[in-house]
């Protein structure tokens, strides 16, 4: 009777890592995926504020646009708020591999016509493009999101310079 109780005990030996097995072929792709996309949605809410903080940026400043260089500077400004958090573009950059390319900024007027020296802005449009997100199993891709557009309440001043 002993010995048939021990052959039972030893027959279900392998039994747990058999278990085990099965149930992690389940569970660590879940487990995968479920960083990944927390992964993924915590760096586009990164993007959405830094992108919502641009467009403030740009809504406010001052638009000086006398000459190309000072309309170069607006954009160069915003595009260091959604990259480094400031104007000036000191510092680290918060979406680590988000370059100025990646920002696309445009300041336009009613009728959807570039602002310059005869266009009086009303409305600013920030948004990012091309800009990967290297996950666990995938790579992300953001093109055109998130983009913000809000109604320019700067003050115009189509003679000035910076």
């Amino acid at each position: 009777m002993k010995s048939q109780l021990r052959n039972r005990l030893r027959s279900r030996r392998g039994s747990a890592f058999i278990e085990f097995a099965l149930a992690a072929t389940v569970l660590i792709p879940i487990f995968l995926g479920t960083f990944q996309f927390g992964y993924a949605f915590y760096v586009y809410n990164l993007m959405s504020s830094q992108v919502r903080a641009g467009a403030r940026y740009a809504s406010l400043r001052k638009y000086r646009c006398g000459n190309p260089a000072s309309m170069t500077a607006y954009t160069t400004a915003i595009k260091n708020v959604v990259r480094f958090g400031n104007p000036t573009g000191t510092g680290t950059v918060i979406e680590p591999g988000l370059q100025d390319g990646g920002v696309l900024i445009g300041i336009y007027d009613v009728n959807g016509v570039a602002a310059d020296a005869t266009h009086t802005p009303n409305y600013v449009s920030v948004s990012a493009t091309s800009y990967t997100v290297d996950a666990v199993v995938t790579t992300f891709t953001f093109n055109g999101k998130p983009s913000v557009t809000m109604p320019y309440l700067g003050q115009y001043a189509a003679t000035e310079t910076e």
